[in-house]
């Protein structure tokens, strides 16, 4: 069977949605099967749940009426004595029913959680990977990011060096695409900003006039005098990004942002892409007087739409973008179906970057809690949809790439040779570790901020590494300042503004990682990825 993926848009429609839609079901199914749960018998106890819930909710109404009811006729004094004879039996008799259908609800409750318990324990971190390494593939994925895999990108494929302390790994997905190794990585950024603060004072003068008739009169005035201070502030912000490896085009580097072009109708994308062209010609021909290599390809409708001009190596450029590549390219920007146009692409040389705006926010694999539940239906429509869309999300984070044929080629291995390392576990499964714990384990204990956290090696030993975690981070002092503002009466007026200093704060903690396994009879502070994290 060939594996080559020609048209990633097409064939998502047509084959892979299908077919994953077909795998999950199965993959569900076997697991009811293995765990011996009873769908029936589970529905019937929820039946007999939502039954008694209904059965409180109208008594807590009628409740309600009488209670009402009481009170009105009550407000005829002469009436209270029998309002109170007959209607507290009744109000008391409606209350205990109500309360027997609310502990009958909560005993169903806990009857329907202990008859899917079986299925929901068999649900892994494994599952959504699983089932799109049987959809796909060529795709597999690894338990965790190895130090090997991290290594053999920098080395072999001009991954980008750790960018100190304004960045910290939340989470990776590490595997490789026909050899082709990848990593998706979603990070926590630092970066220093401005925050404008604002203080207001209100004065009063008076104020000396003549009227209509020419005479002197005085009234008051009164004005509010504004003050602005600006000062730095941290911003975070959280990022998901796949890494690709492949060998194409070694020297070649470009960039280009998503357009969401298939929000404009054809007419407008037929005019957007003339002024495009148009404008690449006079690029052209400034480029020939100044001894530039920038050539216009020929396919105009390409060279609009994926706008990648900061490219480096004309050459290389078009050995990648095949007419097939360029045809697979215009039609991911232009479908109205799936995400479209929403991916920022960034070639740094062997290494490719993909940054998708429906990625953001998402985490970067299924886990059990994401399907777990009471009810056996709501279970299996966890599971059948949330691995449809981590799927739909995955397929289209690797579609521009697989848009490229040359990048679905298998690398030829005769690279350098990957050193060997006494570390085991690389320090961004460190820094995702670290930052799936409480925070009060790594912080400084003044931090009133997010906290960009980093890893550093330690020793390694007994299949276990101690890593350095440092953690960045924030106390907020309240500070003000004094601002001269001119005012409506001819002087200066003094204006308080409140701000916040932010003031840098660092710990440096010790942390052991070792497998699952190995941290068993440990106090794991915190898991993922196969891996665990506990004090040394």
């Amino acid at each position: 069977m060939d594996s080559m993926i020609y048209n990633p848009l097409e064939e998502f429609e047509k084959i892979f949605k299908d077919r994953h839609l077909e795998r999950t079901s199965d993959f569900f199914e076997k697991l009811v099967k293995k765990s011996g749960v009873d769908p029936d018998l589970n529905r019937e106890t929820i039946r007999q749940m939502d039954e008694s819930r209904e059965i409180a909710r109208k008594l807590k109404t009628k409740l309600g009426w009488l209670k009402f009811l009481r009170v009105l006729m009550c407000l005829t004094l002469f009436l209270i004595p029998l309002v109170i004879k007959k209607t507290t039996p009744k109000i008391k008799a409606l209350t205990e029913e109500r309360e027997q259908a609310l502990e009958r609800a909560d005993r169903l409750m806990e009857e329907a959680r202990n008859q899917m318990l079986p299925l929901n324990r068999l649900f892994t971190d494994r599952d959504a990977l699983d089932i799109i390494e049987a959809v796909v593939p060529l795709i597999s994925f690894d338990t965790h990011l190895s130090v090997r895999q991290e290594i053999d990108m920098k080395i072999n494929y001009d991954f980008g060096e750790d960018a100190g302390d304004e960045e910290s790994t939340i989470e990776v997905l590490a595997g490789n695409y026909n050899e082709n190794p990848f990593l998706f990585e979603q990070k926590r950024i630092h970066r220093m900003g401005t925050e404008t603060y604002h203080g207001y004072k209100t004065i009063h003068w008076t104020e000396t006039y003549r009227d209509s008739d020419g005479k002197t009169r005085t009234r008051m005035r009164t004005q509010t005098l504004h003050a602005t201070v600006t000062k730095p502030k941290p911003y975070y912000q959280t990022q998901v990004v796949l890494n690709y490896c492949a060998q194409g085009g070694p020297d070649l580097s470009f960039s280009r942002d998503d357009s969401h072009l298939e929000q404009k109708s054809e007419r407008q994308v037929e005019r957007f892409v003339k002024r495009g062209e148009r404008k690449l010609e006079r690029k052209a021909d400034r480029a020939i007087g100044q001894n530039d290599d920038f050539t216009m390809m020929s396919n105009a409708e390409f060279e609009v739409l994926f706008d990648a001009l900061d490219r480096t190596d004309e050459v290389q450029f078009r050995t990648l973008f095949t007419p097939l590549a360029q045809t697979n390219m215009v039609s991911l920007i232009l479908s109205p179906t799936a995400y479209a146009d929403d991916f920022h692409f960034i070639k740094q040389k062997r290494t490719n970057k993909i940054i998708s705006k429906h990625s953001q926010g998402r985490a970067l694999n299924l886990r059990p809690e994401n399907y777990a539940s009471y009810s056996y239906d709501i279970i299996k429509e966890n599971f059948v949809g949330k691995n449809a869309d981590f799927f739909k999300a995955v397929y289209f984070d690797f579609a521009p790439l697989l848009a490229i044929p040359m990048y679905q080629e298998r690398p030829v291995h005769s690279l350098k040779p990957i050193p060997d390392y006494s570390q085991l576990y690389s320090l961004r499964e460190c820094e995702s570790l670290a930052n799936a714990m409480d925070k009060r384990h790594v912080v400084h204990p003044d931090t009133k901020t997010e906290a960009i956290l980093k890893s550093s090696f330690v020793r390694s030993g007994d299949n276990v590494d101690e890593t350095c975690i440092t953690a960045y981070s924030y106390d907020i002092e309240k500070r003000v300042d004094v601002v001269s503002v001119f005012g409506g009466d001819g002087r200066f007026h003094n204006v308080s503004v409140e701000w916040d200093e932010y003031m840098p704060l660092t710990a440096q903690n010790n942390f052991s990682v070792a497998t699952n396994e190995i941290a068993e009879n440990k106090t794991v502070l915190a898991r993922m990825n196969g891996l665990s994290i506990f004090n040394s």
